[in-house]
């Protein structure tokens, strides 16, 4: 019970003190209409990671290192379609201190590929679009400000890489649910546009990198297909927040495996908003560039 309160409170989807009802709403035919319909969804998204400790901080003069949150934020729009995102366009701003900047440079000047793109990735927010199966970037990390193909890529390519859990793939969505510890009325949520959804619905459970990679495609493409045999045992904890006609509004993972991994803890939450209008479409471009290695938290996790 002590564990359940807890991690409610780290979902931020706690269930309210009622007895759970007979008639419980159901995501995954909600979230397979919305396929159906092509629907366009405004997206926002947080991820919270704790790097481990640098220990050039510690020698640098008491207050010199200001700015940044090296949180990740994403904003921007998606579209379902059939077999869940078709395509999205995103910006996405990794906000670095200065100091931290200044380490990343120091290793990539000494040779570290992941250093020197995540320099790159927190200098200025960037653009990614995904559509056609292909992925589009634009930004510093990208070579520039105009467009840039970055080459074959899934619908939902640019939308995750810092959220593992993909609601709106219906595979990954149906195992996660047969599974949930929990699934009741819960507590308000508030969506893309930070409007209270007070009326929801909660589902949460656990998994683990290995058993997610078993049933998610989405997380297997984020991964290059491939999961080092180090981090099949990490835990996540995992809620979506639905409102009562089952269309998911929040969706949150949580995984901690502490000191001695690529990042010591990592929380995302994914709001959605779903009254809204959206044309997602192939951006002109007439160069090529390669994709960052680093900018998404997943990046951490590939072999």
């Amino acid at each position: 019970m002590r564990w359940r309160v807890t991690m409610a409170a780290v979902l931020g989807i706690a269930a309210i003190p009622v007895p759970a009802r007979a008639a419980s709403v159901d995501v995954v035919a909600a979230v397979r209409r919305l396929q159906a319909q092509g629907s366009p969804v405004k997206v926002f998204q947080h991820t919270s990671v704790a790097w481990p400790r640098d220990p050039r901080f510690d020698e640098m003069p008491r207050g010199y290192c200001k700015g940044g949150s090296d949180d990740p934020h994403v904003t921007g729009m998606a579209r379902l379609g059939r077999g869940g995102v078709v395509a999205a366009d995103m910006k996405r701003s990794m906000p670095f201190g200065n100091c931290r900047l200044r380490f990343l440079r120091e290793d990539a000047a000494g040779g570290d590929r992941r250093a020197g793109d995540l320099a790159q990735v927190g200098s200025a927010t960037h653009r990614v679009r995904s559509v056609g199966g292909v992925l589009y970037g634009a930004g510093p990390a990208y070579g520039g400000t105009s467009w840039a193909r970055m080459g074959k890529a899934s619908g939902g390519a640019a939308l995750y890489g810092d959220q593992i859990v993909d609601a709106f793939d219906l595979g990954t969505l149906t195992a996660l649910v047969a599974s949930a510890s929990s699934s009741r009325p819960g507590s308000a949520v508030h969506d893309a546009d930070d409007r209270a959804i007070k009326k929801t619905w909660g589902y949460r459970g656990t998994t683990t990198f290995g058993k997610l990679f078993e049933i998610s495609k989405p997380f297997r493409t984020m991964l290059g297909g491939r999961l080092d045999p180090r981090f099949s045992g990490i835990t996540v904890f995992w809620g979506i927040a639905t409102d009562m006609t089952g269309k998911p509004i929040v969706v949150q993972a949580v995984w901690r495996p502490g000191k001695g991994y690529p990042a010591e803890s990592v929380a995302v939450s994914t709001r959605f908003s779903w009254d809204v209008k959206a044309s997602i479409t192939a951006p002109r471009t007439g160069r090529a560039a390669r994709d960052p290695y680093g900018d998404d938290v997943v990046d951490l996790y590939r072999s």
